[in-house]
């Protein structure tokens, strides 16, 4: 900052104060020993003042130290804190200032010493300062520099400050009663001396700087105030006394104030420098990331100078993109046009008269070959400057190499081509649609089916010829997808060009970039027409199968039940032949297998339609596996096997239907009877495991080969070896086994080491958590009702168009005591219910004429005496007959031929009482 070169307004400033100056003090020469009264505030006032001064200089300067380092500023700094400190001692030694002889407590010679050392030690400094800037000494530690030259400083003026004051006494008088002695003279000449010497030496040594003129002016006033203070007065108290400090102080304030205004210059420059360097970081970034931009998209600048037709291109225009060396283009604006290929070059030019002409940005794509002979692409985007007149003088714009992004259009071009081939000749419908649902492209198939051109069908076009009752929602899951990226899936049926209606199978998924944003979205029609139609013929075939099985059991039960009747009411007549009594055995076990198997049929068709409702309590599984056991007693001794027991006393207790467990159980017991040679070994177990049960079935029979294991509980599934040992049967048992256990939420398996070795059926059933001193209802109870059923006889309607099952079910039924009448069809039966007024009504419900629904519905509808109990016996046992007939008003629902056990329970229940009969019991 000071040492800036002074300016000629500063120079001017700088003269027209030492001049006026000089003239102060030519003036009060003459005036300057005049006595006047002693003013003891004066000193108090006027050096506190001098003091702040100086320390404000002491302290700019050691800043402007702290950046430039050099020694002479230093000094320089040091001369003003010494004239400060001494400005100080002089203030607090004065006589009469805080205290009658200065709070220093020194002599009267103390303040006199004190104005030569103080007017000495600043001059001083300034020779030093004049001597040191011509040697450009500078400081590696500033820091350092200056805590050594302040305590120097210090240390200087402590010494001269104690000589002057403690050692005042031996020093030669200065003053004589306020008056200056001849003594006085070598001090006060010898300060003016050096002051002069100083102002000459910085005179003759000085440059054009700032701080040097300001050097001068203070010198200057320095001097004039030396010579009004202590050489043309007489002493104190006199007008040099008081004009030569007044004089000084103005000068010095005056000083310091151009001081600080050179320092907020200064830091204006500094500020300014470093908005500079700020700027130039910024620009030189700038042109780095231009560069860097130039280079990643292969472009380069140029500029045209249409006056004087002179041209500028950047180096990655020569090198990167012509491939030539720098400078070897030409700087004429044509320069480019060679390399531009003949085909494009006419183009290009025309382009460029038309942009600069019309005042418009010229944006162009050309064809061009570099300096090696390779074809680029190349584009070309530049604007023109034009003067007052409006005539062009200037272009400039970029020139960019673009053959990869041409490669790749051309390649995605290719894609394009070879993916629409490859969609136009998929059989399905394809299409496409933008992130927000419009499609905008359907291949060749949806115009082939539907006969929608691409405007007709794009957008939302495609509801033309789907079924306008779904249109709505399938116009709400579309944008369901849309709105949540989650793949679209709807079976629709699309109208052909021939008017009819086929089913789709809709698929959409969303294509999305490496952000995950969706970008389009790809969807697939498929025709599934055949599919549906044969899943509808399959459903069709089933419901028939269903309805044939159905037809096939009433069919058979229909003849089973008065074989059944009659075997049963023949058992029941004492005295029979030996033989006789054989053959009704025969008969009652085969028809009941009959039945079974009927029953097996049936069965498995509602396992595989989930079509069985499991009627759960709390059982014993030892119960269930006892009366399976007691089923097949007559069976085992008929095949002469060995049957070992291994029970255990805990009863298994688990949630489950009782009659479908000893029907799993049962089937179990009859595979193991019919796959054992006769006085073969059939072993049961049962046993508890943690949380469930697990019951066992093993033979010493003909075995299963390995390969037949996994396919062992398949629906009519036989193991080929053992047709020829085989007793019969459907190969559903198994099946049914199986298909029971699942719905218990259980599991089957099968074990056998291979033929001729036995099997093992391993069934495992979870448990209830049940105390052990709590049994579970017995399920014997219906057998105990059974055998109280003769002690309840009831008035009991037949109505069966089946004579033959008719005649043997009241046979039946009059043996067991019951009084009994009987029917062939509904309008008979209902007219004996009217007369006869039954308990209980046994009603078929296939009769000709009135079925056995319309009869129950016209008995239910009887108000003036007590309905009976109306119980189905039919040979329809599917549960949808079942509903049927609960809806119809029937108690109760039995299938030929009859269980008479159960039969007897059901007489044997207790009839309602009249004013119940309205609300009939339901099962």
């Amino acid at each position: 900052m000071f040492e800036y070169e002074a300016g000629p307004a500063s120079v001017r400033l700088a003269l027209v104060i030492v001049a006026v100056s000089l003239g102060m003090f030519i003036t009060l020469i003459p005036f300057a020993s005049t006595p006047l009264a002693a003013l003891p505030w004066f000193i108090p006032l006027h050096q506190p003042v001098l003091v702040i001064n100086d320390l404000i200089t002491t302290t700019l300067l050691l800043g402007y130290f702290r950046l430039v380092r050099k020694h002479c500023i230093l000094i320089l700094a040091c001369g003003y804190l010494y004239s400060a400190v001494m400005a100080t001692v002089h203030l607090l030694s004065f006589p009469g200032v805080f205290a009658p002889a200065g709070l220093l407590g020194a002599g009267p010679q103390t303040t006199g010493y004190l104005h030569v050392f103080w007017h000495l030690g600043f001059p001083v400094a300034v020779i030093a300062y004049s001597f040191l800037k011509q040697a450009d000494r500078t400081a590696d530690r500033p820091g350092a520099a200056t805590a050594k030259a302040v305590l120097a400083t210090l240390a200087c003026t402590a010494v001269l400050g104690l000589l002057a004051t403690v050692g005042g006494d031996w020093l030669p008088e200065m003053l004589k009663d306020n008056r200056y002695s001849s003594v006085f003279n070598i001090g006060r000449y010898g300060q003016w001396f050096v002051t002069g010497l100083a102002l000459a030496i910085l005179f003759t040594r000085r440059s054009a700087s700032t701080l040097d003129m300001w050097l001068v002016v203070v010198l200057s006033a320095w001097f004039f105030e030396i010579g009004l203070v202590s050489v043309f007065n007489a002493g104190r108290w006199d007008v040099g006394f008081y004009a030569g400090r007044i004089y000084g102080l103005v000068s010095s304030s005056f000083v310091l104030i151009m001081l600080l205004t050179e320092h907020g210059r200064m830091h204006r420059d500094l500020a300014e420098a470093q908005a500079s360097v700020r700027t130039a970081a910024r620009l030189q970034e700038a042109q780095q990331v231009l560069r860097l931009a130039l280079a990643a998209g292969k472009m380069g600048v140029f500029s045209w100078d249409l006056v004087n037709q002179r041209a500028w291109w950047s180096l990655e225009v020569e090198h990167d993109i012509l491939g030539l060396r720098p400078g070897e283009l030409a700087l004429v604006p044509d320069a480019l046009m060679p390399f531009v290929l003949a085909e494009d070059r006419e183009r290009v030019q025309a382009q460029a008269r038309d942009c600069i002409g019309n005042r418009r940005e010229c944006d162009v794509e050309f064809r061009l070959c570099d300096a090696q002979g390779n074809l680029r692409w190349a584009f070309a985007r530049g604007k023109a400057g034009y003067d007052d007149s409006g005539k062009a003088t200037v272009v400039f714009g970029v020139i960019g190499d673009i053959t990869e992004r041409k490669r790749g259009e051309a390649a995605a071009a290719e894609m394009e081509v070879h993916f629409r081939t490859m969609a136009d000749e998929l059989p399905e419908i394809a299409w496409m649609a933008r992130p927000d649902g419009w499609i905008y492209w359907f291949n060749r198939r949806w115009h082939e089916y539907t006969g929608l051109s691409q405007r007709e069908a794009e957008g939302w076009g495609w509801r033309q010829v789907n079924d306008p009752a779904l249109v709505p929602t399938i116009v709400a899951k579309w944008r369901h997808s849309v709105e949540t990226g989650e793949p679209y899936e709807m079976v629709v049926p699309l109208k052909g060009t021939d008017g009819r209606w086929r089913q789709f199978l809709s698929r959409a998924v969303a294509l999305r970039n490496n952000d995950g944003q969706i970008i389009h979205w790809f969807g697939v029609n498929a025709d599934i027409t055949m599919q549906t139609e044969a899943e509808q013929a399959l459903k069709l075939a089933d419901q028939r199968k269903d309805e044939f099985l159905a037809t096939l059991a009433h069919e058979l039960r229909n003849p089973l039940a008065p074989i059944r009747n009659a075997a049963v009411l023949l058992t029941r007549m004492p005295g029979l032949p030996a033989n006789v009594e054989r053959a009704l055995a025969v008969i009652e076990r085969q028809s009941r297998h009959l039945a079974r198997l009927v029953d097996d049929l049936l069965e498995v068709s509602r396992i595989t339609q989930g079509k069985v409702s499991l009627r759960k309590s709390e059982v014993s599984l030892i119960d269930c596996l006892s009366d399976a056991l007691h089923a097949v007693e007559s069976t085992l001794k008929a095949a002469g096997h060995e049957v070992l027991v291994h029970l255990t006393d805990d009863p298994l207790l688990a949630s489950a239907d009782a009659t479908r467990m000893v029907q799993c159980f049962l089937n179990l017991l009859n595979n193991a009877i019919k796959f054992t040679p006769r006085g073969g070994v059939i072993s049961v177990t049962a046993e508890r495991l943690p949380g469930q049960a697990r019951i066992a079935v093993s033979d010493s029979g003909i075995g299963i080969p390995p390969e037949h294991l996994k396919d062992i509980f398949g629906l009519f599934s036989q193991v080929t070896p053992a047709l020829e040992r085989s007793q019969g049967g459907l190969g559903i048992g198994l099946s049914l086994v199986k298909g029971f256990v699942e719905l218990h939420g259980g599991s089957v398996e099968a074990a056998s080491e291979g033929p001729g070795c036995g099997s093992t059926f391993t069934v495992c059933l979870p448990l209830l958590e049940r105390p052990a001193d709590a049994p579970p209802a017995s399920h014997d109870a219906g057998r105990d009702a059974g055998r109280e059923a003769r002690h309840h006889p009831r008035r009991v309607l037949v109505i069966d168009d089946n004579r033959d099952a008719a005649n043997s079910m009241v046979a039946l039924l009059q043996a067991a005591g019951h009084e009994v009448r009987e029917a062939h069809d509904g309008q008979t039966g209902l007219a004996l219910a009217f007369d006869f007024e039954p308990e209980v009504v046994l009603l078929d419900l296939g009769m000709p004429g009135m079925s056995g629904f319309d009869v129950a519905r016209e008995l239910r509808g009887r108000t003036a005496q007590p309905a009976p109990r109306i119980i189905a016996v039919t040979g329809w046992g599917q549960e949808s007959d079942r509903r049927l007939t609960r809806e119809a008003g029937f108690d109760f629902h039995l299938t030929k031929p009859v269980n008479h056990t159960e039969l007897d329970v059901l007489l044997s229940m207790s009839m309602p009482a009249p004013e119940q009969a309205a609300a009939p019991l339901r099962r």
